[in-house]
């Protein structure tokens, strides 16, 4: 089970890319960043945003992949 920020970054993906594609990609971009979901530190979003930013800008454009990251940035917990 992935922790509280884990599921917040989880939510605000899901929006953009539905729920299956955004565990998977939180998934990936915490091992990445070498970390994992259930492990997940708020010193650690910054940099976690800036993957996830690169892996959605891809599929989803530039505009939704900014609009993703800054909002993972933006968490609070």
């Amino acid at each position: 089970m992935a922790n509280k920020l884990a599921q917040e970054v989880e939510k605000i993906l899901s929006v953009a890319v539905g729920d299956f594609i955004a565990k998977a990609t939180v998934k990936k971009n915490c091992e990445l960043i070498g970390t994992t979901p259930d492990t997940l530190t708020p010193d650690k979003l910054p940099e976690l945003a800036e993957k996830i930013e690169k892996s959605v800008s891809f599929f989803s454009g530039k505009e939704v992949g900014s609009g993703v990251a800054e909002k993972i940035k933006a968490i609070k917990i």
